[in-house]
């Protein structure tokens, strides 16, 4: 038997090894092959008790389960309810025995009175250390809601994160095999299951924890890959995009290559503590880019998957395969989503046939539930009557099965719904959108505004939709398949493509509309019929229009592949029309040019010689900002052939504005004026003020170029009346900046002055990064030019920044005039 000091420092190294890990005497005694009571032996002849684990009384989540657990405590420290109230201050028996019933469970006193509560639990006989009561008070705070926790927003960012599932209970070995593998320093946490089983809410619990809070001190980013939802799976290069967004990336200085990219995002993340939950991943190929490279981060990744290749090209990996809840789990679930009232007099039998009967997922405990509270009463029809209606098949069980468990689950739900809140669910469906407004889903289900917000409260209200913070309503990956096939059973073929369609419409034209408000400027599309029963939106002023297009791009890309994949060929353009300049303000290029020849294939495809050309034209304007110019051009000649063949003199116009940007991309200003002045006669002989205005722009920036700065002024005054009045800021801007140039031209340093920084103000507030960074590039070369060096330096600085930042090529002129010995960089 080794010496009482070396026990008394074993007890104490045990004790802290249980409390780190969150293991409970149990488990350390199955661990070493012992009995419980010795583990408990080694540790109370040392003083020590097993400690209590943080949230070791998360499951008492109703005043019956902390009576229940209360009573068992009882039992064990072998004194009857009589003695342990006659030994506490203050305490009675009626009122331990209320207690024990989940009744009448006193909050905190206000003033100086006992705290009877407190009182019964310091009772030496229970046995409770002050970590467990002040966790024991928590718990009574929460129930009688007096909780002194409070969040803190500002003290962890994780604004990305969801918030956590207010029903969540259980997991209790799942979380600590998760606070285990942070111990173990693991680089990457991949939890597995099947549909429906929680792994986003274990995940999520988990990233909320006080310990993933003191370790990833730098906060969380959250992102869904969308591994299993309708549309196709989140590529590597957008996702790396979206969390270059959360850490902070200004989505219009960001580099356009995408190795250039990659290492902004590693370099982000270098230095910081950050907790990276990647959801709903798909295959490895869309995980590995993602994964941190800094040793204070950690990624968990939640998939239906094993992904195995990841135990290949990723150390450091643990695994977390998620099961169904436990019976105890799913019963206590079950309970709580039902509450007392509804489970006070039943059976803990009846309760446990409910959740076997939904295989014991928490989305099919959370739908059972919400459908029985809304479509019964317990005394009308018991629960066990209720759980016999369901009439569950056997569940599936492999990862990969679409049905994954819960869809006579769903079925029963559906028709628990009244029957205009049956056919939205099912139409609602038929869709991709990874959210969407009721504005939207009206269109969809040919109803008014009202009536469709009633039937979507409805449906959330079963469960069967979830609701954000913004309004918005979005299905599970899981619910959205079910509502799909329903449709097969329920609509007809036409019924099923109309109601397509109606979204689609909704889209195109609500888009327009956004589109136009945002930039006033822009030669507006005609759009062929919209169905009946669509209901667009309007826009009044550029904010509105500019939220809108920032809450409806994803819908807007996602109907765009649908619409293709679906046969409604003539719409891709159309939307991509709405979507392309979005993406490019955003710095996603990559899925600006995806869109671009989807639309370019779909159009050809409809055989549509105006979609045809359009998205030529599409395809050519990232071509010419990536340098590809022989491509741009074949695009945009293919383009011009179209138009000229239909007459269409606002094509060609389009397309001439295009072609001098290539010419002065190549620096062959004369032809850019050319192109220029043609496209001004277009658009002047049709009366196009838009692009009237961009047409005198570019001549006067020609102009100046070719040494005919006199020449160039009145037509930029000119340009600079048409966008003031068309209300057009960013076009307006870049007038500004023209002027700018001509005056330096002219030698007129002050008033060139003038006019960037009026630019370059108006670029600030419209995010504009790379106009920002041409227009301090010449601020700098006029200071330079009247003598400033100082001035200079400090301008070209700044471009240089934002430049780099973009990946610019224009970044090397700039350093040069840094690089330079004297300044002297004025236009040509």
């Amino acid at each position: 038997m080794p010496p009482a000091d070396t026990a008394a420092r074993l007890a104490a190294w045990l004790a802290a090894h249980m409390e780190h890990h969150r293991l409970t005497a149990d488990e350390v005694a199955r661990d070493l092959h012992v009995g419980a009571p010795q583990v408990r032996g080694w540790l109370a002849a040392a003083g020590h008790r097993p400690p209590a684990a943080a949230g070791e009384f998360d499951h008492l989540d109703t005043p019956v389960k902390l009576g229940a657990w209360l009573r068992a405590r009882i039992a064990d420290s072998g004194l009857t309810v009589r003695d342990l109230a006659s030994s506490t201050e203050h305490v009675s028996m009626s009122t331990v025995y209320n207690w024990l019933k989940g009744l009448h469970l006193p909050a905190p006193p206000a003033a100086d009175e006992p705290d009877r509560f407190d009182l019964l639990l310091s009772n030496p006989a229970l046995g409770l250390g002050t970590h467990q009561r002040v966790q024991l008070d928590e718990v009574r705070r929460r129930l009688t809601g007096t909780s002194l926790r409070v969040e803190d927003p500002a003290a962890w960012d994780a604004r990305a994160l969801p918030a956590a599932n207010r029903s969540f209970t259980g997991r209790r070995a799942a979380l600590r095999r998760l606070d285990r593998a942070l111990a173990d320093r693991a680089a990457l946490v991949l939890v597995t299951g099947i549909g429906g089983v929680g792994k986003t809410a274990l995940a999520v619990q988990w990233a909320r924890s006080a310990l993933a809070r003191a370790t990833y001190t730098d906060g969380c980013l959250h992102l869904d890959l969308h591994g299993y939802s309708a549309g196709a799976p989140v590529d590597a290069a957008t996702a790396r995009l979206r969390l270059l967004f959360q850490l902070g990336a200004d989505p219009r200085r960001l580099p356009a290559d995408p190795e250039a990219q990659a290492a902004l995002y590693q370099r982000m993340l270098a230095d910081r503590r950050v907790l990276l939950v990647l959801d709903n991943a798909h295959a490895e190929a869309q995980v590995r880019p993602l994964l941190p490279a800094a040793p204070g981060c950690l990624a968990l990744v939640t998939s239906r998957g094993r992904l195995p290749g990841l135990d290949v090209t990723s150390p450091g990996l643990a695994r977390l395969d998620l099961d169904a809840l436990t019976a105890t789990e799913a019963a206590a679930l079950l309970r709580d989503l039902l509450g007392r009232l509804a489970t006070k007099d039943v059976a803990d039998a009846d309760v446990q046939a409910l959740a076997d009967r939904c295989g014991r997922l928490p989305l099919a405990l959370q739908i059972a539930a919400a459908n029985y509270l809304t479509h019964h009463h317990p005394r009308r029809t018991p629960l066990a009557d209720y759980t016999a209606a369901l009439a569950l098949g056997a569940l599936a069980t492999g990862p990969d099965d679409p049905a994954t468990a819960v869809t006579p689950t769903l079925d029963h739900s559906h028709r628990q719904l009244s029957p205009g809140a049956q056919r939205a669910y099912r139409l609602l469906g038929l869709h991709r959108a990874p959210d969407f407004a009721p504005a939207w889903a009206a269109s969809v289900v040919a109803e008014p505004l009202d009536r469709a917000r009633t039937l979507l409260s409805e449906l959330a209200q079963a469960n069967l939709l979830a609701l954000d913070d913004r309004g918005r309503y979005a299905f599970h990956d899981l619910l959205r398949e079910h509502a799909a096939a329903l449709t097969e059973r329920h609509e007809t073929a036409e019924d099923r493509r109309a109601a397509v369609g109606r979204g689609l419409d909704h889209w195109r034209s609500s888009g327009l509309a956004a589109t136009m408000a945002a930039e006033p400027g822009r030669d507006p599309i005609t759009l062929h019929p919209l169905a009946p029963g669509v209901a667009p939106e309007s826009f009044h002023d550029y904010d509105t229009a500019a939220a809108w297009i920032e809450d409806e791009l994803e819908g807007l890309l996602a109907g765009a592949a649908h619409a293709a994949d679906a046969g409604f060929d003539a719409d891709v353009w159309q939307l991509a029309w709405a979507a392309a300049n979005a993406l490019g303000d955003r710095g996603q290029w990559n899925r600006q040019i995806e869109l671009a020849h989807r639309s370019l294939a779909a159009s050809e495809r409809a055989g549509d010689a105006e979609a045809i050309a359009r998205s030529h034209r599409f395809v050519a304007h990232p071509a010419i900002r990536d340098g590809r110019i022989d491509e741009a051009r074949a695009h945009l000649r293919r383009a011009l052939d179209l138009h000229r063949d239909d007459a269409d003199a606002a094509g060609q116009a389009a397309v001439l504005h295009s072609l001098a940007a290539i010419e002065e991309h190549v620096g062959d200003h004369a032809a850019a004026l050319a192109c220029a002045e043609t496209a001004l006669a277009i658009d002047r002989g049709r009366g196009f003020l838009g692009g009237e205005g961009r047409a005198l722009n570019e001549i006067g920036w020609h102009l100046a170029h070719l040494g005919r700065a006199d020449e160039a002024v009145e037509p930029c005054l000119q340009a600079l009346a048409v966008f003031e009045k068309l209300g057009d800021r960013g076009k307006a801007a870049l007038t500004l900046d023209t002027l700018g140039y001509i005056r330096h031209a002219r030698g007129e340093h002050d008033a060139a002055i003038a006019e960037y920084r009026r630019a370059n103000a108006e670029f600030r507030a419209l995010g504009r990064p790379f106009e920002t960074a041409g227009t301090l590039d010449r601020i700098g070369d006029v200071h330079a030019d009247a003598g400033d060096r100082a001035a200079a330096r400090a301008a070209w600085t700044e471009s240089l920044a934002l430049f780099e930042d973009l990946g610019h090529a224009a970044a090397d002129d700039v350093r040069a005039k840094l690089d330079a010995p004297a300044a002297g960089a004025g236009p040509a």
